[in-house]
């Protein structure tokens, strides 16, 4: 049951999967952003040995214990709601109920088994308002259950939900260590045999530990230079390089490789070969790793109800990182409208298109996040934040711009170089136009609240003019644009004259 949530309000979600007992708290911060307050896995194994569709003695005490750690850990943070769902180990066993009762009896929690089609649309929920992707499929594999979905102009069309997670694969059909030639020419028949898709539909995303820890491993290979998971892009050979190589290995093998998780190293080469099929059914050229998805999902259906997919992904992150790390609001709009009115007064001399304004947008709004760990070094913080925050719905090479223009935007030269595999040819320059721009806004809104009144930007036969006005002197505004005039000239390549006027 759905209860009206308000801001502060915490949520409780454990996700009693095949492979893993997972409980995240998150704490709503509007009806668009949560953040999360912790999270911890359990390695259950709640589908391991499944014969016959029954749960073991050993899986159903390993899940009970992982329930009651989770339930202890959650009960603390004091949760407005703590929902607990089971997948599909309990959909398909025949003593779901014993587990369920027993649950109930140990912690009072109730669990609700998803249905195949309710799992498929939470995890839908928490990768849509996490990526903004329009149209594709998204690919959930679990411990018991492989789900793939099909997105038609951001509106989940089609789920499918068949029992290929990665303990079900490896227990059925990848017997050998490593397995053979023949067990994974298998698998790979077994998913084109029961899964039904349309080639070249577009987007490509991924779901699910697996998926993630593929992705890891695809980042520790390629020294890619940001750490960040959440929308990093794994080509199709990349993947098909990391299916042949893991199920090439045996389990020794696989344990030594960087990147792979202990808890997966003998059910991951099962999920490299799922993912690795259907990606060749597809057609996608590449693979976007999702961090977010069933739990997530679950939050938004508590916070927002029927209407749980949320219109705009990245303006909702971008409010919710401001909410989560102090910055107020409202007051960086001021900071907002100058900057925009910068950029269009300059376009004839930055030549830069509508993407880098929205660029110089958001940053405009994200410069202050870092103030609150630490007023000295707030500009390498908010880049940290950047990087490393719930910021949704922008590609990496996005995140390395948005990341270097706040870092940036009070003094200095943008520095590039470190995520030269990311960027593009003439980021370089626009980061260093947005750079001054950001600068100039800041200054102009040097004092909150801010005295100024009305700003004038224009390109002249002279330069860029910049005039300054308000109720009482603007000397405090005059004194910081000064200091960035130089960098804006150079940035703009035309002199800058700047002004006060009452």
């Amino acid at each position: 049951m759905r209860i009206v949530l308000d801001p502060g309000d915490v949520v409780a979600v454990i996700d009693v999967g095949s492979n893993s007992v997972r409980l995240l708290l998150a704490r709503e911060l509007s009806a668009s952003a949560f953040e999360v307050m912790d999270e911890e896995r359990f390695d259950a194994r709640l589908g391991e040995g499944q014969r016959n569709g029954v749960l073991s003695e050993p899986a159903m005490e390993r899940g009970l214990h992982a329930i009651r750690v989770a339930h202890a850990i959650a009960s603390a943070a004091g949760p407005a709601t703590t929902i607990v769902a089971g997948t599909e180990a309990l959909r398909r066993a025949s003593n779901a109920g014993d587990f369920v009762e027993a649950v109930r009896e140990q912690t009072g929690l109730r669990v609700r088994v998803l249905s195949a089609d309710e799992e498929g649309y939470a995890s839908f929920l928490g990768a849509i308002n996490s990526t903004g992707m329009r149209d594709g499929y998204m690919v959930d594999i679990g411990g018991g259950s492989l789900e793939v979905m099909r997105v038609a102009d951001g509106v989940l069309a089609e789920s499918q939900s068949v029992p290929l997670g990665a303990i079900y694969a490896t227990e059925r059909y990848l017997g050998g260590d490593p397995p053979t030639t023949k067990e994974v020419r298998a698998l790979r028949k077994a998913v084109r045999e029961q899964i039904r898709v349309q080639p070249g539909a577009g987007t490509l995303v991924g779901i699910g530990g697996a998926v993630r820890n593929l992705g890891r491993i695809d980042r520790l290979r390629r020294k890619y230079p940001l750490r960040r998971l959440h929308g990093l892009v794994v080509s199709r050979a990349g993947i098909h390089r990391l299916a042949d190589t893991l199920a090439g290995a045996t389990t020794e093998q696989r344990r030594r490789t960087p990147g792979v998780s202990a808890n997966r190293v003998d059910i991951l080469p099962a999920a490299a070969v799922v993912i690795d099929e259907v990606m060749a059914m597809t057609g996608a050229k590449t693979l976007t790793v999702a961090g977010q998805g069933l739990r997530e999902g679950l939050v938004w259906q508590q916070i927002r109800g029927e209407g749980a997919v949320l219109p705009d992904v990245r303006a909702a992150s971008v409010s919710g990182l401001q909410r989560a790390n102090g910055v107020d609001e409202l007051a960086a709009e001021p900071v907002v409208a100058v900057a925009g009115r910068l950029f269009e007064a300059a376009r004839g001399q930055h030549g830069l298109g509508g993407e880098w304004l929205e660029l110089l947008c958001v940053a405009a709004r994200l410069a202050g996040i870092g103030m609150h760990v630490d007023w000295y070094n707030r500009d390498r913080h908010a880049e940290y934040l950047v990087h490393s925050g719930d910021l949704h719905g922008f590609s990496h090479r996005e995140i390395v711009l948005l990341g270097a223009i706040v870092r940036w935007a009070n003094s200095g030269t943008p520095d590039l170089s470190p995520y030269a595999s990311i960027v593009e040819g003439d980021d370089a320059r626009a980061v260093g136009v947005l750079t001054a721009l950001l600068g100039a806004a800041g200054a102009v809104r040097r004092r909150r609240p801010s005295p100024v009144l009305h700003v004038s930007a224009e390109t002249t036969s002279r330069g860029l003019e910049l005039r300054v006005g308000g109720t009482e002197s603007v000397e405090a505004e005059l004194t910081a644009l000064a200091r960035q005039q130089k960098r804006l000239e150079a940035a703009l390549r035309v002199p800058v004259h700047i002004a006060g006027e009452r």
